[in-house]
């Protein structure tokens, strides 16, 4: 089981740590696209209009300043740095295996050491171009997404590939949805009492179900001991729409492979 996560605006920087190593990171097939993006965004943030092109406000211009350092600023784990409203919820720990997509770094895991930064994935950068634009097209390159498994299975149908594709479970929003999953997928939507779509709360519960779908392939392993290794041939018995419904009243809409978690929220 795959789970994906967006990156979060709101961050804890790092006072002491490595100096970031980007071929210490996972998914090393992604260093040079990842430099590329490092070297535009240091560029970027020592012009006069860096403000403009990072769409950020003045009270953030001493963070981004701050990186035209950023090779040698402080790193810390990801699950660490990242600290906005879904990870408050999600509690990421050692041994959680997540999929991280940013505007920086295309994807990481929850593990690996990053500093602090500002650059969404929303962002154009001279050199660049569009970075939505730009990662989707490096992550298809180095076989992320349905379309390295449509041309590993030479098929265009769903129903055709491969049963051994792992279910995804996918909490990013829209702009970091830069890759498209194959084989069983998950998103998850909330809505008020009044039926309108919210997004503060969203992350909060995306968050909730990311940290309840970790605990129960924790348990998963605990019930297989020795497997760890091998635990994604057992992760067909996680029941997402069970653990989705723990967090409260949830509806499940099925599109052949997809599926469409909706939670309703009660009035207070």
């Amino acid at each position: 089981m795959r789970i994906l996560l967006p990156p979060s605006e709101g961050k804890t920087w790092p006072d002491s740590g490595p100096a970031l190593e980007l071929r210490g990171l996972s998914f090393p097939e992604l260093t040079d696209a990842r430099r590329r993006v490092l070297e535009a965004l240091i560029d970027v943030s020592g012009m006069e209009n860096a403000a403009e092109i990072l769409k950020v406000g003045k009270r953030v211009m001493p963070e981004v300043l701050a990186q035209r350092e950023l090779r040698d600023m402080p790193c810390a784990p990801a699950y660490q740095v990242y600290t906005g409203v879904l990870y408050q919820a999600a509690r990421l720990r050692v041994g959680d295996e997540v999929m991280i997509f940013s505007g920086l770094f295309g994807v990481t895991t929850a593990e690996d050491l990053i500093p602090a930064y500002r650059l969404s994935m929303n962002t154009s950068l001279p050199g660049i171009g569009s970075l939505k634009t730009f990662w989707r097209r490096e992550l298809t390159k180095a076989g992320f997404g349905r379309a390295n498994c449509v041309a590993k299975h030479g098929t265009t149908t769903d129903a055709a590939i491969d049963d051994s594709v792992e279910a995804t479970v996918d909490m990013r929003s829209g702009a970091y949805q830069v890759t498209t999953p194959h084989g069983q997928w998950w998103d998850l939507r909330v809505l008020d009492s009044h039926g309108k779509v919210v997004t503060h709360a969203a992350k909060h519960y995306r968050g909730l179900l990311t940290r309840a779908l970790l605990d129960a392939r924790h348990e998963l392993q605990e019930g297989h001991p020795g497997v760890s290794a091998d635990i994604r041939e057992h992760e067909e018995s996680i029941d997402v729409a069970r653990v989705a419904r723990s967090l409260g009243n949830v509806e499940i809409a099925n599109d052949g492979l997809r599926h469409h978690i909706t939670l309703r929220l009660q009035e207070s």
